[in-house]
């Protein structure tokens, strides 16, 4: 187990939602210049002729949007931990000319990196009409509410298609805010959070290899850096498939950091619209999404689109923190 930080973190990466929902520099509006490069990059890339996962930054020539998509890296890096891209006028592409200029500015951002077993790299967020809560079933492919919890890439990007009919607002927590209310509150916690818990690994839930290894760090220190990696429902669902029931302690444990997630002084609320692009650190930030009612209409639906990336500078995490390297065959912590 790293060493448990005992001291308040005062990065700019400890903020409070309260505070920045009464401002916007969180909000970055792309000029009619970016956008023009955009245009000229997308026309670029098509007339390649490669296929999407083989576009690499030459095939995608920006120069104006870059410098934007450079500040954003370093938001990830020493900002706040996120960013939202406003202004992409998405109703002027088709689809898949979206997700190609969503996978460009990725490719400046860092690797993309497997979604799922299947070998995805450019996600679908929509509802597929599954059942939230059932073993084999990812929250993405709902409707429902989620709790809030981390993905598995160093950064997570989703962009904005398409809003529901009402609802599914998208809501992050700075996991370095949440660390710090524990050590103020209930720092006897702390110690069991580093030492962590054993995952579900969803996968193969049914198979004798369904739950990790070793327990997983909530929380990990290296350098001075506090990294969070958190999934309840696969926590939950370790113990399950253990047949060893969470302790009061470790369920108290638990229990606190969710009510430090959901606090509204804490919580950030966003309704993203069409063309909205938010990218958050995932090693800072716990994402979450509220349930939602989509149109009647199949061509009006909700739909994300989402990238896990890998940062060319790779964070400072402790040797029992697992890195975020998306899926490599089976992973045991991707939500």
């Amino acid at each position: 187990m790293s060493q448990v930080c005992m001291t308040p973190i005062t990065s700019p990466k400890a903020w409070r939602g309260e505070t920045l929902a009464r401002e916007t520099s969180w909000i970055v509006t792309l000029t009619d210049a970016e956008i023009a490069d955009v245009d000229r990059a997308l026309a670029a890339a098509k007339a390649s002729g490669l296929p999407l996962e083989a576009i690499q930054r030459e095939h995608f020539p920006l120069t104006v949007m870059r410098a934007r998509l450079t500040q954003a890296v370093a938001e990830m890096y020493d900002g706040r931990g996120f960013v939202v891209l406003r202004g992409l006028p998405v109703r002027r592409y088709r689809d898949e000319e979206v997700g190609l200029i969503f996978w460009g500015f990725g490719r400046y951002m860092g690797g993309p990196l497997y979604q799922n077993p299947q070998g995805e790299l450019l996600g679908h967020v929509y509802d597929h009409g599954r059942t939230y809560g059932n073993i084999d079933v990812r929250g993405y492919e709902t409707n429902a509410y989620l709790p809030y919890h981390t993905d598995a890439g160093d950064v997570v990007g989703l962009l904005c298609l398409r809003r529901s009919l009402e609802g599914g607002l998208s809501s992050i927590v700075s996991s370095t805010t949440v660390h710090n209310e524990i050590l103020a509150q209930h720092p006897e916690y702390l110690g069991l959070l580093y030492n962590g818990y054993y995952y579900i690994r969803r996968e193969a839930a049914l198979t004798e290899r369904g739950v990790s290894e070793r327990p997983i760090p909530v929380f990990g220190h290296q350098d001075g850096v506090v990294s969070c990696r958190y999934i309840r429902n696969q926590i939950n669902a370790g113990a399950v498939k253990r047949e060893v029931p969470l302790t009061t302690f470790e369920r108290a444990a638990l229990d606190f950091l969710d009510e430090q997630t959901r606090r509204p002084d804490l919580r950030l609320d966003m309704d993203l619209q069409a063309g909205d692009i938010q990218f958050i650190n995932n090693y800072t930030i716990l994402h979450s999404r509220t349930e939602y009612e989509d149109w009647p209409e199949p061509a009006r639906r909700r739909h994300m689109l989402r990238l896990w990336l890998t940062m060319r500078e790779r964070r400072a995490i402790a040797p029992d923190f697992l890195q975020y390297n998306g899926y490599h065959q089976l992973t045991e912590t991707a939500a």
